[in-house]
């Protein structure tokens, strides 16, 4: 149990880092075919047409560096240890992976139809539109397993991004908690604002 909550503590650093990129590249594929496009650090948007692969690839490496990056600069600043940028990248990329597997649930056919219906209504509300939404109440126990699955991989994420942080840097209890908070929010905006410049 102790390996499967904190395995930053027992996984080696290669084998973090090989991991982490074996994911990264099936996520980059999986964002190719389904088609999705990464819209923030945590959040994708259903497309109609595939994007290159090249770009759904730069879109995986650009958030988890953006990311590491922050992390890092917290930790050379508030560490009392010596932080090395290669630690908190690993970790990190790594921790990637419930994000990376929430993907598998859109090559379900059911799930990426009622993610795409999901996303029509939400852009509709926003635009001031009336929209029916019978479709949504007829199928509100697959919206709800959506959004538990989505729940549990989020949370299971931020948790192994904390404890990759806290592993890497030495930050750690409230104090660390308080600054990953901190740069989680600071790399969810950044992520936002760098992405739309790719396409």
């Amino acid at each position: 149990m102790k390996k499967i909550l904190n395995p930053f503590r027992y996984l080696p650093l290669r084998q973090a880092s090989c991991w982490g990129i074996a994911v990264m590249i099936m996520s980059a594929i999986m964002c190719w075919l389904i088609p999705v496009r990464l819209s923030s650090m945590t959040q994708v948007y259903l497309l109609q047409d595939k994007q290159p692969l090249w770009l759904s690839t730069v879109e995986q490496v650009v958030v988890w560096l953006i990311f590491a990056f922050i992390l890092y600069i917290i930790g050379a600043i508030f560490s009392k240890s010596k932080v090395r940028f290669v630690d908190v990248a690993a970790f990190n990329l790594f921790a990637r992976i419930p994000m990376d597997l929430m993907l598998l649930t859109l090559l379900v056919p059911k799930f990426k139809t009622l993610m795409l219906l999901l996303q029509e209504q939400s852009e509709a509300m926003m635009s001031g539109k009336i929209t029916q939404m019978t479709a949504m109440v007829d199928n509100m126990w697959y919206i709800v397993l959506i959004s538990a699955i989505a729940s549990i991989c989020s949370a299971w994420y931020c948790f192994w991004s904390y404890k990759g942080f806290a592993e890497a840097t030495n930050v750690k209890n409230g104090k660390g908690v308080m600054l990953f908070i901190l740069g989680f929010i600071v790399a969810y905006v950044v992520s936002g604002f760098v992405l739309p410049l790719l396409r």
